[in-house]
């Protein structure tokens, strides 16, 4: 296996063609998948036109660092994966997606995230491969949120969801307004298993000034404080962080929408009021 001096300096080589010597710095799981004709096929077919790639993020998550790299007219993106050794867990190119009118949206209302102590934002940022939400108009400036120590999310093992660090773990009013919608009694999923079905699982919608909607969604089974038409003020206990719904292991969905329909409503980025824009990797609080 090829080992490079830093991460950085394997999008050099690979833009100078330096595919096979890339191609073997891979994992034996990537090289599984792709093969190295592949690989020099597709990777000739993006570089074409291609002057330079500039570092877009760089974050950290469950002992891998993950880079993102756009070409000089960010057409292309670039994502690599490495793990401790700079070995290459995961390589990938797509086109670059960016919905630059609704990026420059915000809120009217300022928010608060709706948790107590630190976080960690694991899905979060204004393209999409910081934050999988991007591409899908009704989610695309929401926050998946965790908690972590030592680089992990969980204890122990991931088996239970007591085993997590997120689990249970207060979940509050991101601002004054009025609850309008509530779901609850979804059971918490066995970690790594989803409930497709309930994609929000046990969630809550309440509706703020200006005819702006925030929803918070995978809260634990019966743990929601609040009903529909009750009034909330910011950092308000309603319930506790779980792991129902499309959920793998338990962490909380937030957003905020021009409606509080939440398959038809569009997202809408968030104004924060402490002035801070977290993205994947972040740590908040």
């Amino acid at each position: 296996m090829k080992k490079f001096s830093s991460p950085e300096e394997v999008i050099d080589i690979w833009l100078r063609e330096g595919y096979e010597k890339v191609y073997d710095a891979t994992s034996k799981d990537f090289q599984k998948m792709v093969t190295l004709e592949q690989f020099i096929e597709l990777s000739t077919s993006f570089n074409k036109s291609v002057k330079n790639y500039q570092l877009e993020t760089k974050t950290i998550l469950q002992n891998l660092t993950h880079y993102v790299w756009s070409d000089d007219k960010r057409e292309k993106v670039v994502v690599a994966s490495f793990d401790e050794l700079n070995q290459i867990q995961r390589f990938y190119i797509k086109p670059f997606i960016a919905y630059p009118k609704t990026d420059q949206q915000y809120t009217k209302n300022k928010y608060i995230m709706p948790i107590r102590g630190e976080w960690f934002v694991f899905w979060g940022g204004t393209n999409e491969f910081v934050n999988y939400h991007y591409v899908y108009e009704n989610q695309r400036y929401a926050y998946d949120l965790v908690k972590v120590q030592d680089g992990q999310s969980y204890q122990n093992s991931p088996i239970r969801n007591e085993d997590f660090y997120a689990f249970d773990e207060d979940i509050i009013a991101p601002a004054d307004g009025k609850v309008v919608k509530v779901v609850d009694g979804i059971k918490d999923n066995v970690p790594g298993e989803m409930d497709e079905r309930n994609a929000a699982g046990n969630y809550v919608v309440i509706e703020h000034a200006n005819n702006e909607f925030s929803m918070i969604a995978h809260f634990k089974k019966n743990s929601i404080l609040v009903k529909s038409g009750d009034t909330v003020t910011e950092g308000q206990l309603i319930g506790k962080c779980g792991n129902s719904g499309n959920s793998s292991e338990a962490h909380i969905h937030f957003q905020v929408m021009d409606s509080q329909d939440i398959v038809y409503g569009k997202s809408i980025r968030i104004l924060f009021k402490d002035g801070n824009e977290p993205i994947q990797g972040d740590t908040i609080s």
